[in-house]
C-alpha cells in the first residue's frame, strides 16, 4: 500500500491540540503504511514533544513491530490522519476484534462506535432508487461480514452487557438487537438445517442486518412522535406500529433476502396472535422474526427512556416470562390502540355552560379518560408478556445469556 505520511515532520513542539491518541493494539502490523505514530514527552510551558517513532516500516520486521506495539502504552497520530485513521479501523475491524490481547470492554466500545457511525448513515439515506438501498445494504453487510466472529461468539456476551442500561437510542438499540441475535443463533443451531459453513454464516449474516435495520422504518416517523416525553396515545401508537410496513417498503429491491425481510416486518407478532401488522401466531411466525421481537423487547425494556427507568435484565426477563393476570383487559386496550377507536366513555356536563364551553370541557374529559387508558395499558403490559413469545424460545433466550458471568439468571431457569 503506498505511504500517506501526507508531508508531516518526524518531531512537533506541540501543546497537543494537535495530536490523537489512539491504542497501540489497534494497529494491523501488516497494514500500517497509512499513517505516522507519534510518542508523546513532556516539556516545559505546557508544550510537549511528539516525535515519530516509525519513519519506516519496512525497516524492521513484523515481528519486531508487534512486539513494540505491545510494548506502547499509548501512541498518537497527527489530526491531519484522523480520517485515514478512521477508515483504517473500519478496514480493519475484523484484525481488532480477534486480538486475544485486546479486552472486550475496548472491542466493545471500538464496535459500538464504527457501528453507530454506519448505522446512522443507513438511516440518513432517502433510499429513493435502487442503487441507494443497495449502497446502504452493502454497508451494513461488509459491518456485519467484518464483526460476525465477534457478535456471534458467546464470550462477547461480555461487551453486550456493558451496553444494557443506557439511554434509548435507535442506533445503538439496533446494534444490540443485531448483536443479541447472531449470539443467540449461534448457540442454538439446532433450532435450523445447517448442513455447511456457509450456511451457517449465511444465517448468521443474515439474522445480524435484519436486526440491524428492523427499526428503519422509524425514519418516516414524525419526530415529534419518536421523541415524545410523554405516552403515546393510540393515535401516535398506530403510527408507530406502522414502522414494520415502512422498513420492508423502504427496503424492497434492495437485495435483502426473504428471510430477513420477513424478521423485519413480522418482528413485532406476538405467539398468542396478538400482535402486528398481521396478527399472526404460532408457527405462521417465522423463526428469524420471532428471535428479533425476543431480543428487541428485551433491549427496550433494559433501555431507560425519558418516561421510564432502564430494568434490569432480570426485571426484564420476568415481566417477558410473566403470565399476565389482566390479560383479557390488555388485549382490549390494545384493540382500541390498534383500531383508533373512541374511549368507551360518555362524558355529561350538565353544569350551566354555555354550550360551546359545555362541549369543549366534555372533550378535555374524554381525553383525560383516553389517557388514563393509555397509562393503565403501559403498567399493565408489564405485569406480564409470555403470550408475547414463544415458552421455549423464550426459555433458550435466558440459558444462552445465563451462559455468561455477566447475566445472572439462573432463578428463571
Amino acid at each position: 500500500m503506498e505511504k500517506r505520511h501526507m508531508n508531516l515532520k518526524p518531531e512537533y513542539l506541540d501543546d497537543g491540540t494537535n495530536f490523537f491518541k489512539i491504542d497501540p493494539l489497534f494497529i494491523d502490523p501488516d497494514d500500517l503504511t497509512q499513517f505516522s505514530l507519534y510518542e508523546k514527552k513532556s516539556e516545559s510551558n505546557n508544550q510537549f514533544r511528539f516525535r515519530c517513532l516509525l519513519l519506516d516500516t519496512s525497516s524492521i520486521t513484523k515481528q519486531r513491530l508487534m512486539e513494540l506495539l505491545k510494548s506502547w502504552e499509548n501512541i498518537y497520530i497527527n489530526k491531519q490522519q484522523i480520517n485515514c485513521y478512521n477508515t483504517y479501523l473500519k478496514n480493519n475491524l475484523t484484525h481488532i476484534l480477534k486480538h486475544e490481547n485486546i479486552n472486550v470492554s475496548r472491542k466493545t466500545g471500538l464496535l459500538k462506535d464504527i457501528s453507530m457511525e454506519v448505522v446512522k448513515q443507513t438511516f440518513e439515506t432517502n433510499f429513493e432508487g435502487i442503487k441507494d438501498k443497495k449502497t446502504a445494504l452493502k454497508n451494513i453487510e461488509t459491518l456485519v461480514s467484518r464483526s460476525l466472529g465477534f457478535i456471534s461468539d458467546i464470550k462477547s456476551l461480555n461487551g453486550i452487557a456493558e451496553l444494557i442500561g443506557h439511554d434509548y437510542d435507535t442506533h445503538t438499540h439496533s446494534i444490540k438487537v443485531a448483536w443479541l441475535m447472531a449470539v443467540f443463533i449461534n448457540a442454538n443451531l439446532d433450532l435450523f438445517t445447517i448442513q455447511s459453513k456457509e450456511q451457517r454464516r449465511y444465517l448468521l449474516t443474515e439474522a445480524a442486518v435484519a436486526g440491524m435495520l428492523h427499526d428503519i422504518g422509524k425514519v418516516k416517523i414524525p419526530k415529534n412522535i419518536l421523541q415524545k416525553k410523554g405516552k403515546l396515545d393510540n393515535l401516535e401508537y398506530l403510527l408507530i406500529q406502522g414502522h414494520t410496513a415502512y422498513s420492508t417498503i423502504l427496503l424492497f429491491n434492495s437485495g435483502l433476502s426473504d428471510q430477513a425481510m420477513e424478521a423485519i416486518l413480522y418482528h413485532h407478532e406476538n405467539e398468542d396472535g396478538s400482535g402486528y401488522p398481521c396478527n399472526l401466531s404460532r408457527e405462521n411466525i417465522p423463526m428469524l422474526a420471532k428471535i428479533c421481537h425476543i431480543a428487541d423487547v428485551f433491549d427496550a425494556l433494559t433501555s431507560k427512556r425519558h418516561y421510564k427507568a432502564a430494568k434490569s435484565p432480570l426485571e426484564a426477563l420476568k415481566i417477558m416470562t410473566g403470565q399476565n393476570p389482566f390479560l383479557e383487559t390488555l388485549l382490549q386496550f390494545e384493540k382500541e390502540a390498534r383500531e383508533n377507536i373512541k374511549t368507551p366513555v360518555t362524558a355529561h356536563v350538565r353544569d350551566d355552560y354555555e354550550a360551546r364551553l359545555r362541549r369543549l370541557r366534555e372533550k378535555e374529559m374524554l381525553e383525560a379518560e383516553s389517557q388514563k387508558r393509555v397509562e393503565a395499558r403501559m403498567k399493565i403490559r408489564d405485569k406480564g408478556m409470555a403470550h408475547c413469545f414463544n415458552t421455549e424460545l423464550l426459555k433458550r433466550f435466558i440459558f444462552t445469556l445465563n451462559r455468561s458471568e455477566s447475566f445472572q439468571l439462573s432463578q428463571l431457569l
